[in-house]
């Protein structure tokens, strides 16, 4: 599964790198942040995590790229001692409405979600439930100021376990990019 999520992502960025039309944005910039995470469920709590995700402009409104970003969500249950970080890995598009200096987008991210870990007390005994790594995708609107991006986006990780379900959570995200401004 995760040679298929590299090819996939390579095959994203490489297409991205060939097909490159330079309008007037230069072609390539890394978008960086920290994000606020509040999920869907009772069991975690909100929780704090940050971001890279290098673009290639397509033309002057769309974008591909690829995205690494890690979540650090705690748990609420007092059942659960903690939960291990979600890291995102996934091919993302953005389709920005304008060329201005105010620029609002919508997008999604389509990945690999690695649920990590949780630490459980049953009965005075310590148990770690391995959770592995699900498909979700991301959609997302937000509005970029110059360099300065703030998103909104909601992630939606399929195939969770029945028990542990509640993984899907809302980011507010802040962050700025590197390189990308107009030639």
């Amino acid at each position: 599964m995760k040679k298929t999520l590299i090819i996939f992502l390579f095959c994203t960025l490489f297409s991205g790198i060939s097909h490159a039309q330079y309008g007037s944005f230069r072609s390539f910039r890394i978008d960086l942040g920290a994000s606020y995470a509040n999920p869907s469920g009772d069991e975690l709590d909100a929780g704090i995590g940050f971001y890279a995700n290098p673009k290639f402009h397509m033309n002057d409104n769309l974008l591909l790229g690829v995205k690494y970003e890690t979540t650090a969500i705690g748990a609420a249950d007092d059942d659960f001692l903690d939960v291990s970080t979600i890291v995102c890995y996934a091919s993302t598009i953005d389709y920005y409405v304008s060329s201005d200096n105010l620029r609002p987008f919508a997008g999604l991210d389509i990945g690999i979600y690695e649920l990590g870990s949780i630490s459980s007390t049953i009965m005075n005994n310590t148990i770690d439930i391995e959770l592995g790594s699900k498909f979700g995708i991301a959609p997302k609107i937000g509005i970029s100021f110059g360099h300065l991006d703030f998103t909104l986006q909601h992630n939606i990780i399929f195939d969770q376990n029945e028990r542990f379900n509640d993984f899907n959570h809302t980011s507010v995200k802040l962050g700025f990019h590197f390189g990308g401004g107009e030639n």
